[in-house]
């Protein structure tokens, strides 16, 4: 046996007192205290921690079944054996219905046994007390996790088989619906065309896992977010399954996108100067060698062109791109419109590639030509407007005797614009 086990019984019969004791003395793991009524047992108990508590059913004063009703009331979990020298069912039946944990009849055989039975039901009373603590610290730590999960600025998820399996509000906050809806749902539906092979890589390479990873994704809108997720494998409900928690990154992307675009636009604009200050004489290649670095400076850009006004009209000086794409959008541009206009964004037939921009070129107060450029990013008109005027100062310059500049004042004009 284990032990210690401190044991407090009931007992008002001496000589049944000393039978129990004589039941226990090959059992030193067991500390017996006794007490004669229930009044004084109650005492004791308010006074004392026990294991376990043995109660004669028939007492002077306060009965059995009382004192196992404030027994229950002070503590509900600990064992409470009820002895009675007549065992009969009735009796039984009440004892357990005021929640007794044993009944036990009065017999040499029955003290005899006692240790045993009070040891088995003390272990179990305490495997029971063990599991329940168990499970509440179970519970408390699932409302913690739950609370963390709900309530984090993150979109958390698992996946398996590349669907939903779990997700918190946050993450249908982030895909603009209800949590809820996204349950059941393959990922890879809300990623952007341009970033499907994200989700397979996600599929091909669990065990590996992408530690940081930037998308864009759909909204039920319509709209696209910029998001960046990390993933790791893991184990739910027995099966591989994938843990991802997921940030909202549109603001910060977009900012950098921008950054990146003034960059690019800014070093485009400073090679061109370069080339205007420049002594080559031979202007068709200054222009093609302009336009490969405002296409270069648009991003995105594909096809552009450099169109000069000559006797017979707009003649084609610098192409990048298919001659074909560009011909195609000169003569499907709406009728009336003219690409020595303002700076313009064209409407094209439907099928037409891309979005189209043009600027007129302007070189000594007049209108000289146009540049056209099929480009992604509609924000780069400016761009392409402050590039014509670039163009402008080059075919000013072959009208010109060639200037010789100091690399100072190529500096001071380059930053002028």
């Amino acid at each position: 046996m284990a032990g210690p086990y401190r044991i407090l019984i009931i007992e008002d019969d001496p000589e049944h007192a000393e039978l129990i004791k004589m039941g226990f003395r090959r059992h030193d793991e067991f500390f017996l205290n006794f007490a004669a009524t229930g009044e004084n047992g109650l005492e004791m108990i308010s006074q004392d921690r026990y294991d376990l508590i043995s109660v004669d059913l028939v007492l002077p004063g306060i009965g059995g079944l009382d004192v196992l009703v404030r027994i229950r009331r002070l503590d509900p979990d600990i064992p409470v054996v009820m002895v009675s020298g007549h065992g009969t069912t009735e009796m039984a039946v009440v004892a357990f219905e005021n929640r007794a944990t044993k009944y036990v009849v009065k017999s040499l055989e029955s003290f005899k046994s006692l240790p045993y039975v009070f040891e088995n039901l003390i272990q179990e009373a305490r495997f029971k007390a063990n599991e329940r603590q168990m499970r509440e610290c179970i519970e408390r730590s699932e409302r913690i996790h739950r609370n963390v999960v709900e309530n984090a600025l993150a979109g958390i998820y698992i996946l398996q088989e590349g669907v939903f399996k779990l997700v918190n509000p946050r993450l249908g906050e982030i895909f603009g619906c209800s949590a809820d809806s996204l349950l059941g749902m393959p990922f890879w539906q809300l990623i952007t065309p341009d970033d499907i092979q994200c989700a397979i890589r996600l599929e091909k390479d669990r065990q590996s896992g992408v530690p940081i990873y930037e998308s864009r994704v759909l909204r039920k809108d319509g709209t696209c977010r910029w998001i960046e997720f990390r993933t790791m494998p893991i184990e739910h409900e027995g099966q591989r399954a994938v843990l991802g928690n997921l940030l909202d990154i549109t603001d910060r992307k977009e900012r950098e996108i921008e950054i990146l675009r003034a960059n690019r636009e800014l070093e485009a604009m400073d090679r061109i100067s370069e080339i205007c200050f420049s002594s080559k004489e031979d202007l068709d290649k200054v222009l093609a060698d302009s336009l490969a670095f405002i296409v270069s400076g648009a991003g995105g850009a594909d096809v552009g062109g450099i169109f000069l006004q000559e006797n017979r009209g707009l003649v084609l000086r610098a192409l990048h791109g298919s001659v074909e794409v560009l011909i195609e959008f000169v003569n499907d541009i709406q009728a009336g419109c003219d690409l020595l206009g303002k700076p313009l964004v064209h409407e094209v037939k439907d099928g037409s590639r891309g979005s189209w921009i043009s600027a007129p070129i302007i070189s000594g107060a007049q209108k000289k030509g146009a540049l056209v450029l099929a480009c992604e990013e509609l924000e780069c008109l400016h761009f392409l407007e402050r590039a014509s005027l670039r163009i402008g100062y080059i075919l000013d310059r072959s009208e010109k005797p060639p200037t010789i500049l100091s690399e100072n004042e190529i500096e001071v004009m380059k930053y002028a614009w």
